[in-house]
């Protein structure tokens, strides 16, 4: 239940101070605080004290000490074999004393990283400079990394084309070509590549509605309308909503892991084409009315990926209007409880690898008032049960258990409908070499080198 970090003292953030316990401990009860509202408070809310802190009871975590200058201890209320795992997330870099501000802080933020925050335009752009104090084992190749937000697929295809633009999301209807002209590669060298993404896409139902949850909407500790959550399985096309993706795109999937993940073990519960008389019966007498709210990304591929969704269920009895919003913005609404959606579309990367990272999409213990991953806000004290036991396990038992409770969570409480796990697929400019994919971050900035 404790654990003590003795800290390297050759590590210097970049504006040249240097790294000790104080600048991870700062960054740990940061991440908790209640007004930073952070991604990141699932994450470490098992250190003794991060509830008080979540909560708005206290400023910093009993369990998270500062002993001395190079000596950091966390203790826990729990046995938490995935600690280190998590520890290692970006959220929990060592920086400097930063303030808390829920908008984020202004540029530069110092890292002890290859490269630090230079600038930062929201919503705009990112300058990424290197670190000159920088003497780890990761040496970035580049001096300069510049990141521009919000263009349009086609733009940033284009720009990479004339190699104004080194690298950058792509319209679905490129990968075709591209794998034509280029090939399709995993690691240098070459332009093109396509790896398997550590990664789900699925569609959430909200167990805090009508719909999907319990007969009265009311927030029960259910498994919810399972009936009509596998008929959502039965109804959908997997294989359509992944080929709006375009060429290359990856493969389906109607777990809650993906094949990348150890302890993935494929059982195919649910068909990659419609079943729609298994479908239909399962629906039958379920629907309650059958009108429900599909809230998608006004990015493509995503609009035509919620209609044809919003097509196979109308053959089950469903009918979905389609709200569409910015990603982020779509992101927060859905990760706010209370928000008048039925139907979410979603994806989930890994954060770290541990197979817990994905069966906490479903676990009900984690469910807040804001800022939640858990979109279907499934809350069954059975599954809650099952997943606290392989959350202490270690080792292959834990390997097993978690595969074990992913086809039961699929088969019998079907709280989302899983439809694939993609690739990532990177496309860089004629001058970029070096690219390297990294199972759980994608592909390493500081790996990438110019060639010309």
């Amino acid at each position: 239940l404790v654990y003590t970090f003795q800290l390297k003292r050759t590590f210097r953030l970049s504006n040249g101070q240097r790294v000790t316990a104080r600048n991870f401990a700062n960054g740990l009860n940061r991440a908790l605080n209640r007004r930073m509202s952070s991604p990141a408070q699932p994450f470490i809310e098992d250190i003794a004290g991060a509830q008080a802190v979540i909560a708005g009871r206290s400023q910093r975590a009993s369990g998270i000490r500062a002993l001395g200058t190079y000596t950091l201890q966390l203790r826990m209320t729990r046995r938490s074999p995935d600690l280190l795992a998590r520890l290692a997330m970006p959220f929990f870099a060592a920086t400097q004393n930063l303030p808390i501000n829920p908008e984020g802080v202004r540029a530069p933020v110092h890292s002890a990283g290859p490269y630090y925050i230079r600038e930062w335009t929201q919503n705009r752009r990112v300058i990424l400079e290197r670190n000159r104090f920088y003497r780890g084992p990761i040496r970035g190749n580049v001096n300069r990394i510049e990141i521009d937000i919000g263009l349009p697929l086609e733009t940033i295809k284009l720009n990479i084309d004339r190699g104004t633009t080194d690298m950058g999301d792509l319209p679905p209807a490129a990968h075709a070509e591209l794998g034509r002209r280029y090939g399709v590669k995993r690691q240098s060298p070459g332009r093109y590549f396509a790896n398997p993404a550590p990664t789900i896409l699925y569609l959430g139902m909200n167990h805090e509605r009508r719909l999907f949850g319990a007969p009265s909407g009311g927030r029960h500790s259910t498994a919810g309308n399972v009936r009509l959550k596998q008929a959502v399985n039965f109804a959908i096309d997997r294989q359509a909503m992944l080929t709006q993706r375009g060429a290359f795109a990856g493969v389906t999937n109607d777990q809650y892991m993906p094949p990348t993940m150890r302890g993935f073990r494929n059982v195919a519960i649910y068909p990659r084409r419609p079943n729609l008389s298994r479908a239909r019966s399962l629906a039958s007498g379920q629907t309650r009315g059958g009108d429900g709210v599909f809230y998608c990304s006004n990015r493509a591929p995503s609009p035509a990926t919620c209609q044809i969704a919003q097509a196979n269920l109308r053959n089950i009895g469903l009918n979905m209007d389609i709200k569409l919003f910015p990603r982020a913005t779509q992101f927060e609404l859905t990760g706010r409880r209370g928000e008048p959606f039925d139907l979410t579309l979603e994806g989930w990367h890994m954060d770290y690898f541990d197979p817990y990272d994905f069966i906490f999409l479903v676990d009900g213990t984690t469910i807040r008032p804001a800022n939640n991953v858990n979109f279907s806000y499934f809350n069954s004290a059975a599954f809650n049960r099952k997943i606290t036991r392989a959350k202490t396990l270690v080792g292959v038992p834990r390997y097993r258990a978690f595969s074990a409770l992913d086809h039961d969570l699929v088969r019998n409480g079907a709280p989302l409908a899983t439809y694939s796990s993609p690739n990532d697929r990177h496309y860089m400019s004629a001058r970029v070499g070096c690219y390297h994919y990294h199972p759980v971050f994608t592909f390493d900035y500081s790996a990438l080198c110019l060639t010309r």
